[in-house]
């Protein structure tokens, strides 16, 4: 009998350890799922917002990169008020509403009510369609000032990119100023190499285990690229030229621009040849004839030879039907990060570049296939949440 018991009492005291052991895990997983109900609907708020407090907003200014930066502090309400959270810098992409956009505001209260500190800075360059290297440096000093809020644990802060911004995370993740202290970068839909968006964006392909794949792209991609490159042209005339052009052809594809395009000098008419080009074997020739300062920029903001830095962990999600960005541009990232980032990819049937959209249409096959992407989702989620909550 006393041996009975006392294996009895064994196995309570090893269930007991376990659920001490399960319980933030199991409390970080509940989290999640509210977290999830977020996304489907992300400019509404959803069941999380009637279940726990509303955060606490605060919109502050911080120099970085030699400007004067605003953003917004989403912190969460409950808790000591001498305890410290975990950090997440919000990136929004290049976005017209930037800080402001509606997708974000609402992503950013959701993580402050789950336990984050969220911090949305405006990233004027993105929002104004115009991407800059010095764009790299502002999420550095976003991130610094992030991690000295006195309510922000230093060793639990991370990046969110979106998009384009996904890239300048990493880059910034790679600066020497953060980059042993950056504990992870979140990135969805974002890019590996500038060359193979704008042969992507120009043609229509992209390379996939070696071979030319054809994807309709977006067609407001490379005459966005065209209108972010016209400072980079050295002649005045044609960067009027050009931008009469981009945005002509951002409002109407099929608008006639060809008594502009007569008129262009030789730099200009290179990069209108590169817009116009539809040959993927082609497009390297015509980018390598651009002027220095393009390929300059080039080098300078896609990862190839610039990610060795780079210790925080990598969680790189991307749809497989994105036609801003390829979604073999997540699958060179992962494959081609540092050892130490220790790197983890998801591709998603359900996302549109940065948005989800889900379908139950189709009877018990497609529903089984969206439960599974449910469940694929809902492990990207947990992860993020893990990194800073556990």
């Amino acid at each position: 009998m006393r041996s009975g018991r006392s294996r009895l009492l064994v196995c309570a005291v090893l269930v007991a350890i376990a659920l001490l052991a399960l319980g933030p895990r199991m409390r970080v997983a509940y989290l999640t799922t509210f977290l999830l109900l977020e996304l489907p609907t992300p400019e509404t708020n959803g069941p999380i917002a009637s279940r726990m407090p509303d955060p606490k907003l605060e919109r502050v200014t911080f120099e970085a990169a030699g400007r004067a930066m605003i953003a917004d502090v989403y912190r969460p309400a409950s808790g000591s008020p001498d305890a410290r959270h975990p950090g997440i810098v919000l990136n929004h992409g290049v976005a017209a509403g930037g800080m402001n956009d509606l997708r974000l505001t609402n992503f950013a209260d959701a993580l402050a009510r789950v336990g984050y500190v969220a911090l949305v800075p405006e990233f004027i360059n993105l929002k104004e369609f115009h991407v800059q290297p010095s764009d790299v440096g502002e999420m550095v000093g976003s991130y610094e000032y992030l991690e000295r809020l006195p309510d922000v644990d230093p060793d639990r802060v991370g990046f969110f990119g979106f998009s384009y911004a996904g890239g300048l995370a990493v880059l910034a993740a790679n600066d020497p100023r953060i980059s042993e202290r950056v504990r992870f970068c979140f990135l969805l839909g974002s890019y590996y190499d500038l060359r193979s968006i704008v042969t992507y964006a120009t043609t229509g392909y992209y390379l996939e285990d070696g071979e030319w794949v054809y994807m309709k792209p977006r067609h407001t991609g490379k005459w966005a690229f065209l209108r972010n490159s016209l400072e980079l042209a050295e002649d005045e005339t044609d960067r009027r030229l050009l931008t009469r052009i981009a945005n002509s052809k951002l409002k109407d594809e099929r608008c006639d621009v060809s008594v502009s395009a007569d008129s262009l000098g030789e730099e200009g008419s290179k990069l209108y040849e590169l817009m116009m080009n539809d040959d993927p074997d082609a497009a390297g020739r015509i980018i390598d004839s651009l002027n220095p300062r393009i390929l300059s920029f080039f080098d300078e903001l896609s990862m190839p030879g610039n990610i060795e830095n780079v210790t925080a962990r990598l969680i790189i999600v991307h749809g497989r039907d994105d036609n801003l960005m390829p979604y073999t541009e997540s699958i060179l990232l992962a494959e081609n990060a540092p050892p130490k980032a220790n790197s983890q990819l998801r591709i998603l049937e359900s996302l549109q570049h940065v948005d989800l959209e889900f379908s139950w249409e189709g009877g018990p096959a497609a529903w089984v296939a969206t439960l599974a992407e449910v469940g694929r989702i809902y492990s990207v989620m947990y992860t993020l949440l893990a990194e800073g909550l556990l």
